[in-house]
């Protein structure tokens, strides 16, 4: 794995952090597949990240994004430890890429399940290579990366980013795909006739 970058600067030194002790954080699931069950009741968003190695462009789906700071602009995704892409995103400039609900077939096709005919549009420019007509993006340089268990933490500082304001997002929740519901008009209350 590729070394971990900190800036002593802006982080307290990570000896002065505080873990549970295992007594205090209770037993370990008993079974992974009910814990991960129990987790996918949390809807998330869609993103790929996307990356440059060499002349071609690469990208992975993944639900697990967030926000960390505005300043200095941080946003953090969580890979598995056995990503392939892992060690591009330590070391190079990625995209964030949050899909839209009409980017099912993009989300499936870095997900492993290309779909027939479908074809991907790239925008490459000087920072990472993105995917056109995502509702938006966050074009970042590598930050940090940090021991997550079976994965790693990588912490992105975004250099550039962008929206659509006329999409809704695709989601991911309970092991499906799905879009938020559309949104109902608001009915006039009925008058109490007297």
């Amino acid at each position: 794995m590729t070394d971990i970058m900190w800036d002593s600067d802006i982080y307290e030194r990570a000896a002065d952090a505080r873990t549970l002790a295992p007594s205090a954080a209770g037993p370990p699931p008993a079974d992974p597949r009910l814990l991960r069950n129990t987790l996918s009741n949390f809807a998330t968003g869609v993103v790929v990240l996307t990356y440059r190695s060499g002349d071609s462009y690469y990208g992975v789906t993944v639900n697990s994004f967030t926000s960390v700071s505005l300043d200095p602009p941080l946003v953090l995704v969580s890979m598995q430890r056995t990503s392939r892409a892992l060690t591009y995103l330590l070391e190079r400039p990625f995209a964030v890429n949050v899909l839209g609900d009409d980017q099912l077939d993009t989300a499936l096709h870095f997900a492993g399940k290309p779909q027939d005919g479908h074809v991907v549009e790239w925008v490459g420019d000087d920072i990472a290579p993105r995917i056109n007509g995502s509702l938006a993006y966050f074009q970042c340089t590598p930050w940090a990366g940090y021991d997550g268990g079976d994965h790693v933490l990588v912490l992105g500082r975004v250099m550039s980013y962008g929206q659509q304001d006329d999409t809704s997002p695709l989601l991911f929740y309970r092991g499906r795909w799905s879009a938020l519901a559309p949104e109902a008009e608001a009915a006039e209350p009925e008058r109490s006739r007297s």
